[in-house]
């Protein structure tokens, strides 16, 4: 690999954690439409064996979710880039939320697939890997 391959390589990995760092801070500040920006129209989202499907499922589910004012946190996160276009990644995640006024924290993994579109990285699926 050629020194502007290997920094191209390393601008392309930050992107995609700037686009999970970007879906963290806008779950935490609850308003669902700057979230769907950061997804693909086809994407698939799993959470316990249910699948969300596109931008529709995704309001849905993150219009429900919202209730609870989650503060999700990721951690670890590791990116293996499969061409100019594509990539997978995983990362550790934390959310910390309020149900029935009692504070709560879930763990697990996100298991994620990125493209490339329009010159930005996006999903294009991520699991919900609960520990």
């Amino acid at each position: 690999m050629t020194r502007p391959d290997e920094i191209e390589t390393l601008l392309e990995r930050e992107a995609i954690r700037d686009l999970v760092s970007s879906y963290c801070y806008r779950i935490a500040a609850g308003d669902v439409e700057p979230v769907l920006e950061l997804f693909t129209e086809d994407c698939v989202v799993e959470i316990l064996g249910e699948l969300h499907r596109g931008h529709d499922g995704l309001r849905a589910l993150y219009a429900d979710s919202f209730a609870v004012e989650p503060k999700p946190f990721a951690h670890n996160h590791l990116v293996e880039r499969v061409d100019a276009e594509h990539a997978r990644g995983r990362a550790v995640f934390e959310i910390r939320q309020v149900r029935d006024g009692v504070p709560e924290t879930t763990v697990g993994r996100y298991d994620d697939e990125y493209v490339k579109s329009g010159g930005s990285w996006k999903f294009r699926t991520r699991t919900f890997a609960f520990y």
